[in-house]
C-alpha cells in the first residue's frame, strides 16, 4: 500500500510540472483581481475597493507583458472618489509545477473624480507605479487563483502611496 501511494505521488509530481506548463512563450492570460487598500496618509483610515480586469502576453518563457483596467471606488463620510486608469503590466514567474511565484511591475495613468460632499467635485490625474510578489495557484491546467502584495505609489496632483492586497482568477490559454 505504501509503495503504491508513494509511485502514485511521484506520477502526479511528474505530470503536474508538464500539464502545468501554461507560462510558456506564445500564450495569454486573461482574467482579473480585486484588491481591499487601507491609505496610510489618511488618519481616518479612507478605505477603497478596486476591480483589475488584466489581459497578457507570454513573450518569453514564464515572462508575460500586458495592461490593466484600474476601476475603483472609495468612501467614508460625505467624501467619495471614483478611479480610471490604464496600467501597462510586466510579471515574471518563479519555479514550475502548479503553485508559482511570481513578481509583477506596472507603471502607467489614472484619473480621479472626487466629490468633497455638498456638490464639490475635484479631477485629479497622474501615474502609478505598482510592485509586488505573488503567488498563482493553478486549480487546474487553464485557471488559477492568484494573490497579489502590492506597494503602490501614485503621483500628480496628489502625491500618496499605500500597500494592497489583491485576489483574482486568471485563466491561461496557449503557450508552446
Amino acid at each position: 500500500m505504501k509503495t503504491k501511494l508513494f509511485l502514485l505521488t511521484i506520477a502526479t509530481l511528474f505530470c503536474a510540472t508538464f500539464t502545468f506548463a501554461q507560462t510558456a512563450k506564445g500564450g495569454m492570460l486573461l482574467g482579473g483581481t480585486a484588491g481591499f487598500d487601507v491609505q496610510f496618509e489618511d488618519p481616518d483610515n479612507y478605505v477603497s475597493i478596486d476591480l483589475q480586469p488584466t489581459l497578457g502576453f507570454f513573450v518569453a518563457d514564464n515572462l508575460a507583458v500586458g495592461g490593466t483596467l484600474a476601476l475603483g471606488y472609495g468612501k467614508v463620510g460625505d467624501f467619495s472618489s471614483t478611479t480610471f486608469g490604464l496600467i501597462p503590466f510586466g510579471r515574471y514567474y518563479l519555479g514550475t509545477g502548479n503553485t508559482r511565484l511570481f513578481l509583477q511591475a506596472q507603471v502607467g495613468f489614472q484619473s480621479t473624480k472626487t466629490d468633497f460632499g455638498g456638490g464639490d467635485d475635484a479631477t485629479s490625474s497622474g501615474s502609478i507605479f505598482c510592485a509586488g510578489p505573488g503567488v498563482a495557484i493553478f486549480l487546474n491546467e487553464h485557471v488559477a487563483i492568484e494573490g497579489l502584495l502590492a506597494y503602490n505609489k501614485y503621483g500628480g496632483d496628489y502625491d500618496s502611496s499605500d500597500l494592497g492586497l489583491r485576489f483574482g482568477v486568471q485563466a491561461y490559454f496557449g503557450g508552446e
